[in-house]
């Protein structure tokens, strides 16, 4: 499947991409690899329930639909770590920096989040029906409200425009979803964990309303984070159990 050679849609303003490729997913059955990008977004959505925010057409704001029913709740993670190497690589082959990504899937330059994806999924059973994959990349956009976030122009210096930087993006997914539809989850785990943030590293986390040192050792077939604790413990959590202390 080539994901180039799919659907577009290319919108003003919406309240969010997702919300817009759910919509499509209630009312029809887009084609595999379906793509729905915006200028501006009322409502964006990111991770723990939080908001994005993007000035109109300085950022890629887009959504893909896909249909990954050869996973399952076990190892849907895969499609996790697919999308956020596609991010990484992209933004990585534009601004020439190392990238990392901070599990499970935001991007990181320079300890500043540059990215971040959301995916939203359709079960049927223990498979996957259909799943969308939301990603924001701040590209153009030179101020933000959080300290935290910066854009790749604010790292090059150069106005890029999005449409190109999706089209990477596009050829990114494609190779690497089909990497994982081949079976091909050790070697994609690998290049996860080869570029996943403060891996191997002693850092500071809120956990379990206590603030903890440890170092991340793994990352579960389900997205869950091992890590070991200063006194040899093991501990697994979910996104909303821990947090990364900058």
């Amino acid at each position: 499947m080539h994901f180039r050679d799919r659907a577009i849609i290319r919108l003003e303003t919406v309240d969010s991409t997702n919300n817009y490729a759910a919509n499509l997913l209630r009312l029809s059955s887009p084609p595999d690899g379906t793509v729905i990008t915006a200028q501006e977004q009322t409502h964006g959505k990111g991770q723990r329930g939080s908001s994005w925010v993007a000035l109109k057409g300085d950022n890629l704001l887009t959504s893909m639909i896909v249909y990954p029913n050869f996973l399952n709740a076990s190892n849907s993670f895969g499609l996790s770590q697919i999308a956020a190497i596609a991010v990484k690589e992209t933004i990585e082959s534009l601004c020439e920096k190392d990238v990392y990504i901070k599990w499970p899937n935001d991007i990181i330059v320079n300890n500043k989040k540059i990215a971040g994806i959301l995916i939203e999924y359709n079960w049927a059973d223990t498979k996957i029906q259909s799943a969308i994959i939301g990603c924001g990349i701040n590209i153009n956009q030179r101020q933000f409200e959080l300290i935290s976030a910066q854009s790749l122009r604010m790292i090059t210096g150069r106005h890029l425009p999005t449409e190109s930087v999706l089209d990477v993006l596009i050829d990114r997914f494609d190779r690497l979803y089909n990497s994982l539809k081949q079976g091909k989850r050790d070697e994609i785990r690998k290049t996860y964990l080869q570029h996943l943030y403060k891996f191997q590293e002693k850092a500071a986390y809120h956990f379990q309303n206590e603030i903890i040192h440890a170092v991340i050792s793994d990352v579960a077939d389900n997205g869950m984070l091992i890590l070991i604790k200063e006194n040899g413990e093991e501990i697994r959590a979910d996104i909303k159990e821990i947090s990364l202390i900058f």
